[in-house]
């Protein structure tokens, strides 16, 4: 599984990606990758970040999520 958390120009997004790392690590997975280019942010379709990607797909944007909402996700894809 991979998790890419998207932005972090802001208080928000760093947040979701420390957020994203506990998650991942809570569940046994590998750490997740921050793409902060917005360029590359783009390619996913994004326009509002925060933003979680989880195997190529945007699951969340726009908000940040807590541990336990990341957690959830992850699970619910393994």
């Amino acid at each position: 599984m991979k998790i890419i958390t998207l932005g972090s120009c802001c208080k928000k997004s760093k947040q979701n990606h420390e957020n994203a790392v506990i998650a991942a690590k809570n569940c046994g997975i590998d750490e997740p990758v921050n793409v902060s280019d917005t360029m590359e942010i783009m390619k996913y379709g994004v326009m509002s970040t925060p933003a979680l990607v989880i195997d190529g797909k945007v699951v969340t944007m726009g908000r940040m999520l807590s541990v336990e909402q990341i957690e959830k996700l992850i699970k619910d894809r393994l």
